[in-house]
């Protein structure tokens, strides 16, 4: 029996479990399943609903015959706050501890005394003895795919912080606990995303990867593997669904079936669907944008290349196209079983699903 990794990704419409080979490459799919999670579930602290979402984590693993008990798990984006810090001078790995802690305090709302602090250096590099940083320095990308490279961040601590709250920390533990499983670790969404879909392929373009949830879009810059921008904004698949609803009097049922079905097809119903999802679609739209500048304007030399569209929002018709056309870059949908060997009967139900299991594939893919 091989040895195997099982990703967990609890969400707040759904849950979804991938089980993996762990030491093969590239890794097989053993089994994977969704189950729709119970609601308030996950966003409430009572004991009666933590209890509910672990039942349907055991459901879920017995339908799909999940026999390991041992899972990495995944923290919603929107509940942690994370950074790339590159305003820190030349740091020892003694001196950085201090210096994040200081430094999360302008971008965490809340004690950093209630944060766990995680990071991972991106890029650290002495400024030599009489050596000035000029504009005439030459500008190419380092080794680590950050453009500007050796003179943008000569004689600096380049930093990707991620600050999880120990309550909510404490509540993934407590309810995993309680489906009879141990997590082995918890990473944010959005890392175990880009493993999935960009990994440590050097030949990969530098990518923005848009994750459509339920409740929330999240971006992330991936060069080289590495994480080089987040961000996340409060608009997601319901607020489709609820523009729906609105414009034609619908319950939430039918225009959830009519989003899926329609979309952004402009063609369809005289375009009306097309109308009424265009301007949230928007929002998400121009953060995009706004995405890019930010980034572009530190890494002039490292441009974007491709925005990859995960989560259940990517699956929206029309979507893929309206955003290429609005934004002038090859805009794709996630693949998250591009690294995985998976059973040839299997594979359109995958390709359909894909990008909702972005996120739990990219947790399986964790190495240990």
């Amino acid at each position: 029996m091989p040895k195997i990794n099982v990703g967990l990704d609890i969400g707040f419409s759904s849950i979804k479990a991938v089980a993996l080979t762990a030491h093969e490459n590239p890794r097989r799919l053993i089994s994977l399943g969704s189950i729709g999670a119970p609601v308030p579930g996950m966003a409430s602290d009572a004991d009666v609903e933590l209890e509910a979402t672990s039942a349907a984590i055991k459901k879920l693993f017995a339908a799909a015959k999940i026999e390991e008990k041992n899972v990495v798990g995944a923290l919603p984006e929107s509940k942690v706050f994370t950074r790339v810090i590159d305003d820190l001078p030349y740091l020892s790995d003694s001196e950085l501890p201090t210096a994040i802690k200081y430094a999360s305090e302008e971008f965490i709302p809340m004690p950093v005394a209630e944060v766990e602090l995680n990071w991972q250096v991106l890029y650290r590099s002495k400024l030599e003895k009489n050596e000035a940083v000029t504009p005439e320095q030459p500008q190419g990308k380092d080794e680590l795919g950050i453009s500007g490279g050796r003179s943008q961040f000569r004689g600096k601590t380049v930093v990707f912080v991620v600050a999880t709250p120990k309550m909510l920390v404490s509540k993934y533990i407590k309810v995993v606990k309680m489906a009879g499983l141990t997590l082995k670790s918890l990473e944010t969404e959005l890392i175990a995303s880009a493993r999935c879909l960009v990994g440590n392929n050097p030949f990969s373009p530098t990518t923005l990867i848009v994750q459509m949830d339920v409740n929330t879009t999240d971006f992330a810059v991936v060069s080289k593997g590495l994480i080089l921008l987040t961000r996340s904004i409060a608009t997601g698949g319901a607020a489709l669904t609820r523009a729906i609803a609105q414009q034609f009097n619908f319950e939430i049922s039918q225009a959830e079936e009519y989003k899926k079905v329609y979309g952004l097809a402009s063609d369809q119903l005289e375009g009306k669907v097309f109308q009424a999802l265009k301007g949230v679609v928007d929002v998400i739209l121009e953060e995009t944008k706004r995405v890019i500048q930010a980034y572009s304007v530190k890494n002039p030399q490292n441009p974007i290349k491709r925005i990859v569209l995960s989560g259940g929002g990517a699956k929206l018709p029309g979507l893929v196209i309206y955003l290429a056309n609005n934004l002038g870059l090859e805009v794709q949908e996630a693949d998250p079983w591009y690294f995985v060997t998976k059973d040839k009967a299997i594979k359109s139900k995958l390709e359909q699903e894909g990008p909702i299991y972005t996120v739990a594939v990219g947790l399986a893919l964790r190495e240990n």
